[in-house]
């Protein structure tokens, strides 16, 4: 959840661009992350550290001049140590997600159809559960949250328009997700529920070099089901974020950011032998506030640092806390023009600081930090 500037309306709508005429095409042609943590009170936390080796990829081409296809996914190693030294890992690729976008024509609409396909490690053994779920927390960056979930497929439409001063931008889909076995121990199928989503942005300019933005954004979800049994009715999720992009002198510029992310109480619907311990989740709101500066450096490279400010809550006041984070990217032109097809080189740094309350007098301290970096291809119009 980091929020660039490529304006709210571009995060709208995702890998494609409001106008393929005007799109340009990115590849990632190498791509490594590595991001671990450390609990200063492993008893407290059942945890001593974990760690994630990450591999991710992205293609985004367009085809014609109103047809354009994405994919994405990635390879991911995870490792956690709990708190008597025991060790847990889960390897391999995740789902693997196959996009195409289609612009009707008319230049601001675009209809987008896409599969996740099921390459991913969706049935869990328990030390590999241990480690995708501690993935899997809010509170914590990582660059890959889940391995696999049977795949999914759906389709959306997103549309801009300038009106006046303002660009207004809306996009709405429906996903269906598909059956898999998500522990090795219990042979049991589950299917999450079908997931409705809809976003409204809008940004217009202000002063001389100064973009204001806003993102709001709700999806629901249908019912979850065991062997074709209703279970578990997940929480909707509700966003809200709002941008300040501006210039600093001539060549700079300067990005500043705060959103919350709230989803409401989760119910169960039913108890089934399979799953005896599951139950209501609470509700829960994630607060995310930050800035991202970029800084040339001569004419082929920019130094790009950044800081960022997570606070986790949850009604049951237990598995909240706070991460902050700051560090910088260095993005270096090896070759190209500043317009036309280039090749960057991105590596990243950053170091995090935090605090997690595990429950009523359990909580503790963690410090963790992050390095990669990317090399793509950059295909302007």
């Amino acid at each position: 959840m980091r929020f660039r500037v490529a304006v709210a309306l571009l995060a709208l709508l995702g890998a494609t661009a409001a106008s393929r005429s005007q799109a340009s095409a990115q590849a990632s042609l190498a791509s490594s992350v590595l991001q671990t943590y450390r609990f200063d009170d492993p008893e407290a936390a059942g945890l001593e550290s974990i760690r994630l080796l990450a591999t991710p990829f992205s293609v985004a081409v367009p085809l014609l001049s109103s047809v354009a296809i994405d994919v994405s996914g990635a390879y991911a190693h995870g490792s956690a140590k709990g708190a008597r030294g025991e060790e847990a890992t889960l390897s391999g690729l995740t789902d693997t997600y196959v996009g195409m976008s289609f612009g009707s024509g008319v230049e601001w609409l675009v209809i987008s159809a896409g599969a996740s396909l099921p390459t991913g490690e969706y049935s869990h053994s328990a030390s590999e559960s241990l480690v995708s779920g501690v993935l899997a927390a809010e509170l914590l960056p990582f660059a890959v949250k889940t391995w696999g979930s049977g795949g999914s497929v759906g389709g959306s439409l997103a549309a801009v328009r300038q009106m006046g001063a303002w660009g207004l931008g809306f996009s709405g889909g429906y996903r269906v997700a598909g059956e898999y076995e998500p522990l090795q121990e219990q042979a049991f199928a589950y299917r999450p529920g079908d997931q409705l989503y809809l976003r409204l942005a809008l940004d217009r300019n202000v002063g001389a070099a100064g973009t204001l933005s806003a993102v709001v954004g709700l999806q629901r979800f249908g019912n979850d089901e065991v062997g074709g049994n209703e279970l578990f009715r997940s929480g909707s999720r509700v966003e809200a974020v709002m941008s300040y992009a501006f210039a600093l002198g001539l060549r700079s510029s300067a990005l500043v950011y705060g959103g919350v992310y709230h989803r409401t109480n989760g119910t169960l619907l039913s108890q089934t032998s399979a799953l005896r311990s599951a139950s209501d989740s609470p509700s829960q709101q994630l607060f995310i506030g930050g800035t991202n500066l970029r800084l040339p450096l001569g004419r082929r490279a920019a130094l790009l640092p950044s800081a960022e400010m997570r606070v986790f809550r949850a009604e049951d006041g237990a598995s909240q806390g706070w991460v902050a984070s700051a560090g910088s990217a260095l993005d270096v032109r090896l070759w190209g023009a500043s317009s036309g097809r280039r090749l960057v080189l991105t590596p990243t740094a950053q170091g995090r600081l935090g605090r997690v309350i595990i429950g009523e007098g359990l909580e503790t301290g963690l410090v963790g930090w992050e390095a990669g970096v990317v090399l793509r291809v950059e295909l302007a119009p």
